[in-house]
């Protein structure tokens, strides 16, 4: 275990306590005593313990009601009970009622205690090694249904695209889509203009209009930008973070652009060179962005590209015509 077994002695004979935690601290465990069972339930209330050793007979409560009890709190603890009262009434009540073994005082052989004590730790090691490897299955499930949902939505998407071969039609449907499915807060798509000096908005949502009309961000700056200049996309998870920040405010110095806490910037590729950005920002559902998103809009960024170039092509063959 990567700590020392915590175990809970429970007797009312102090000679059998100090033998008991003798024994079991001589072997690294870290022991508690209590004399009485209702003494040994109130330790239980604030204490974690993974073996409970107890007498049968105590004052008071009995060491088959405290047992009840403590397995009631803590299923994974395991009582032993240990007695010299060893009739096979007994030893047949204690196992049933739940006990993990029943060991008769006096106890000549220490190996005996330190054998039941070592199998139950091991018995719950191994419990936690399962429950570990379910729960690392279930994220794993959960992720591969997340991503073949999210496949699902790119195949639905990109008939959306390719529905059209008008070209502002496609970036439209684009920006609005891929800010609606991430559950973001904000969304734009830049393109440079003729000279390839600057970059406008195209294409917004969940921005004021009124505050994209003098838009302009030169390739290289902001974070749209260094999308642009560098052809790759760019996460960032936390808007705060203090390498971004300079980027963040050149690109937004107002404000009213990127939405906190989490942006997305992807380039637009069309016929082998890129020709602007798609930025969404607000994180999912209010939460930061994660890799699987980053590639869910790099994913629409590719598609909007050929639907882009396919409509392109029809509108060369419509002017030949």
């Amino acid at each position: 275990m990567a700590r020392p077994a915590h175990i809970l002695v429970v007797d009312d004979s102090l000679s059998s306590c100090n033998k008991l935690t003798e024994i079991l601290e001589a072997q690294g465990y870290l022991v508690a005593v209590a004399s009485t069972a209702e003494e040994a339930v109130q330790l239980f209330s604030s204490n974690k313990f993974d073996v409970v050793i107890s007498e049968l007979m105590l004052p008071g409560m009995s060491g088959l009601n405290m047992m009840k009890i403590i397995k009631e709190r803590s299923p994974d603890t395991e009582v032993v009970i240990v007695s010299s009262n060893a009739s096979s009434f007994n030893t047949v009540k204690s196992l049933r009622q739940g006990a993990y073994d029943f060991i008769v005082k006096p106890i000549d052989d220490e190996s005996v205690l330190y054998n039941v004590v070592e199998k139950i730790l091991e018995k719950q090691e191994n419990n936690r090694k399962k429950q570990l490897m379910v729960a690392e299955l279930a994220e794993k499930n959960k992720g591969l249904n997340e991503s073949l949902a999210m496949m699902k939505i790119v195949n639905q998407i990109c008939l959306l695209l390719t529905s059209t071969f008008d070209v502002a039609g496609i970036l439209q449907k684009l920006t609005e889509t891929a800010t609606e499915h991430l559950q973001a807060t904000r969304g734009y798509l830049l393109l440079l203009d003729k000279s390839g000096t600057n970059l406008n908005v195209k294409v917004c949502t969940g921005i004021d209009t009124l505050s994209t009309a003098k838009f302009q961000l030169a390739p290289g700056g902001g974070i749209s930008g260094r999308a642009v200049s560098s052809g790759k996309p760019i996460i960032i998870a936390d808007t705060s973070d203090d390498i971004f920040l300079a980027g963040i405010k050149e690109e937004d110095p107002d404000g009213v652009m990127l939405a906190n806490p989490s942006i997305l910037s992807v380039p637009l590729v069309v016929q082998g060179r890129v020709a602007g950005a798609l930025t969404i920002s607000g994180g999912c559902n209010g939460k930061p962005f994660n890799e699987d998103h980053l590639e869910f809009l790099s994913m629409l960024s590719r598609y909007a590209s050929i639907a882009v170039e396919n409509a392109g092509v029809v509108h060369k063959l419509k002017k030949q015509q």
